[in-house]
């Protein structure tokens, strides 16, 4: 193995992965076939409310088979939201702490973090939060004008940026939560970069999890191996070591463009940037010994940003077990066709099953039409996509006990 000394952009990784508008695009269709699963009428729903924090932890507890969906839910935000910078939305109403309250308490409950659950500074506390809005506004101005590419690839991917009262935020310096996607909660800043960096770190979080669920990143099978950073006593499972490496080659990144700025000095005194390219290295050679409990796009992205051999990539080839006979979509199977020609498949169940398949498993589940599909009008490929669709308990045998 070579790890060559010139780093990748990782905005143009993420682009060769899946290009911004289409991840974007692709996670809402998702958040919308999802909620069909289980809202009987649902609508075409509104880009504000797919991107929602609060919706999307209903829609992911639901696909967990955890809590029930509730069409009935109020999940809207708008009445105490402000937006800066035209992209960011930060809580600010006086109502924000009643209506995020749940959400503060699982965040803090998944932290471990001793006492009771963090309060939001809003208008409601004058002074020091609009201090606080300031130093975001400033922050995000650094952020776009130091990293220009960086900030256009992340920010899409954060919804709502909370800030905490320091009096409750038991040290926390910033926060994100995979239960609910686009949130990002930050201490009350002391300086532009607290906040540039959070929107980085935290954004980067947010970026990973939107590929996770469109791409092929993490198995189902749960891989009982952990990481132990040098740095830390911390013992991390594997989904959370790949997505703190994700992390840190985005901040050393993000390190390189404020060193080049002349504004290394500018940054926090908790500040991760000065690591960040040695935790990156050291997580991502850790990764490289449990590669093969990653899926393709995970392995793709992990020794692409090393500057790693791609070639020992191995797609492990399915075996065809299929029986011949004609074969039909299980029932009540949704699906969407995306505009690059993916498709997703959601099927009902305890959990539900969501499915992606690329352009040419898509032309084969729209050749079911109406009527079974024989096996014996497929080819060679097709076959092979139809072993996985019968796999995945897609398609079945007709004429077989279901």
């Amino acid at each position: 193995m070579n790890l060559r000394s010139d780093w990748p952009d990782a905005t143009a990784v993420h682009a060769a992965l899946a290009p911004a508008d289409e991840l974007l695009s692709e996670r809402r269709a998702l958040y919308q076939l999802a909620a069909e699963l289980f809202w009987r009428g649902a609508p075409k729903l509104p880009e504000s409310r797919l991107d929602n924090p609060l919706f999307r932890f209903r829609v992911g507890e639901a696909l967990a088979d955890r809590i029930p969906f509730d069409s009935t839910a109020d999940d809207d935000l708008d009445d105490v939201v402000t937006e800066v910078g035209g992209q960011l939305k930060i809580a600010s109403g006086a109502g924000a702490n009643d209506r995020l309250a749940d959400t503060l308490r699982v965040v803090h409950s998944q932290s471990g973090a001793p006492g009771t659950p963090p309060r939001l500074l809003t208008q409601v506390d004058g002074e020091s939060f609009r201090e606080a809005i300031d130093i975001v506004e400033a922050g995000l101005a650094r952020f776009r004008e130091v990293s220009p590419a960086l900030a256009r690839d992340l920010l899409p991917h954060t919804a709502l940026l909370v800030i905490l009262d320091p009096a409750t935020s038991n040290g926390l310096v910033s926060a994100s939560s995979r239960l609910f996607p686009g949130l990002i909660l930050i201490d009350k800043p002391t300086c532009p970069y607290d906040v540039a960096e959070a929107l980085v770190h935290e954004g980067a979080h947010q970026k990973f999890f939107d590929l996770a669920i469109t791409r092929d990143f993490l198995g189902s099978e749960v891989d009982d191996r952990v990481f132990s950073p040098s740095w830390s006593t911390a013992r991390w499972p594997l989904e959370q070591v790949v997505a703190a490496f994700h992390a840190y080659a985005l901040l050393a990144q993000f390190a390189e463009s404020v060193t080049a700025s002349g504004e290394i000095g500018q940054v926090g005194p908790s500040s991760l940037l000065p690591f960040a390219r040695e935790r990156e290295t050291e997580i991502g050679r850790w990764l490289l010994g449990a590669e093969e409990s990653l899926e393709s796009d995970a392995r793709w992205l992990l020794r692409t940003l090393l500057r790693a051999d791609n070639a020992a990539i191995r797609t492990e080839e399915s075996k065809n077990s299929v029986l011949d006979g004609r074969y039909a979509l299980k029932p009540f199977v949704r699906m969407a066709r995306m505009a690059t020609g993916r498709m997703l498949l959601a099927s009902p169940g305890h959990p539900p099953q969501l499915v992606w398949l690329n352009r040419n498993a898509a032309e084969v589940v729209e050749q079911f039409g109406e009527e079974p599909l024989s096996m014996s009008a497929l080819g060679p490929e097709k076959v092979k996509i139809l072993n996985g669709l019968v796999a995945s308990e897609l398609a079945y045998r007709v004429g077989e006990p279901r």
